[in-house]
């Protein structure tokens, strides 16, 4: 009886703090009444139902987005035209020689391509407004192997991998040799590992005919084709004031460079050692075994050539002219330069527009699916 008790008392009790809550709930405002629900998890919140009832609609809605992104990217992407040159089997100007056998047989030895291109020919001339972009090609060359990515010391691209003495220090042994140190001096390689020994080092330059039928320069611009998030990634490990060859003692280069590192571009320090933006954009690993990437701009604004401040010219003849230097034959790759114009999308790609489409029919088929069986299950819960 004792233990009737004491449940009886207890019950009581809980009855009571209940009452008194709810009496408490009464007095408290709108909005600390919304705190105290929250508080005691008794906010209504939104559950979604994932059922066929309910995600047929959503599925269609993102394939008509897809659908119409797909459409705006075809048209957009698929209107403007480009050039595009593969130069991989190009004969040389001068011997006349197969270039990529004349590589081969000469070795650090290059040899100049040349190709005519008539603007007008197949071509839309409303196309070739300012701004012209000319990428670079490869072909069977795959970047994204994993070792291949690796093999790259951040800290030494950043211009921080140094030693006591404050002068660069041997790498990361993410570079592998034979791409870390030499072997014969001990210095470190610099820049190290696989990438940066496969630097691209074609040269392309660009000429046209102007009105006296002379064969005119085109200045092509080296800076601004990297990724502004890149360039602060890479920094030379010397002050702004500072030659990078004072470092000719400490570093040697990649095996399979002609060129140091102070002398990727002579003409502009700002663009010079790691802060060079040629090798910054090489040193971004491509996804795809084929890719593009920026090469040179055409200077619009150079008062020399001034007929092309608003585009390329159709009236006229160009020439682009390659330094074959770099060899494809041990990858079976294939090597192109294309001339295009800026665009908001980048680059000329189709397949993104085929990716949205792609992206649209597999909504819609399964929009479709879910509306079906939703039905069914409507007419099956009709007749019972």
């Amino acid at each position: 009886s004792i233990l009737k008790d004491i449940g009886q008392d207890s019950v009581k009790t809980k009855e009571d703090k209940y009452m008194m809550g709810e009496a408490g709930r009464e007095k408290m405002t709108w909005w600390q009444g919304q705190i105290d629900a929250y508080q005691q998890q008794e906010s209504w919140v939104w559950r979604p139902e994932y059922t066929v009832h309910t995600m047929w609609w959503p599925f269609l809605g993102m394939g008509c987005v897809m659908f119409v992104l797909g459409l705006g990217m075809m048209s957009v992407q698929g209107k403007y035209n480009e050039i595009v040159w593969d130069y991989t089997d190009c004969n040389c100007t001068d011997t006349g020689d197969k270039a990529m056998d004349y590589l081969e047989k000469h070795g650090v030895k290059s040899c100049k391509c040349k190709l005519e291109v008539n603007i007008t020919e197949e071509n839309d001339q409303a196309k070739w407004d300012r701004d012209i972009l000319i990428y670079y090609g490869l072909e069977n060359f795959h970047q994204n192997h994993r070792q291949y990515a690796d093999s790259r010391d951040d800290k030494q691209l950043n211009g921080k991998r140094l030693n006591a003495d404050g002068n660069p220090d041997i790498p990361d042994f993410d570079c592998e040799a034979p791409n870390h140190s030499d072997n014969d001096t001990g210095l470190p390689i610099f820049p190290c590992g696989s990438i940066a020994n496969s630097l691209f080092n074609d040269t392309v330059k660009m000429f046209f005919k102007n009105s006296s039928c002379q064969l005119q320069p085109i200045t092509l611009l080296r800076t601004n084709i990297a990724m502004p998030f890149d360039k602060k990634r890479f920094n030379n490990p010397v002050d702004k004031d500072k030659d990078l060859e004072t470092l000719k003692d400490f570093i040697t280069k990649p095996k399979n460079w002609t060129k140091n590192i102070w002398e990727l571009d002579e003409n502009n320090t700002g663009n010079n050692g790691l802060e060079n933006e040629d090798l910054i954009v090489w040193m971004r690993s491509a996804p795809l075994g084929n890719f593009r990437k920026l090469w040179r701009r055409v200077d619009h604004n150079d008062r020399k050539h001034i007929e092309l401040k608003d585009g390329l010219h159709t009236g006229y003849m160009y020439t682009v002219e390659i330094e074959y230097n770099y060899q494809v034959s041990g990858f079976d790759g294939r090597k192109k330069v294309i001339i295009t114009r800026a665009n908001p999308l980048g680059a000329k790609n189709k397949m993104r527009g085929y990716i949205a489409m792609a992206a649209a029919v597999f909504f819609y088929f399964f929009s479709a699916l879910f509306f079906l069986l939703a039905r069914a299950e409507n007419s099956s819960n009709q007749k019972n």
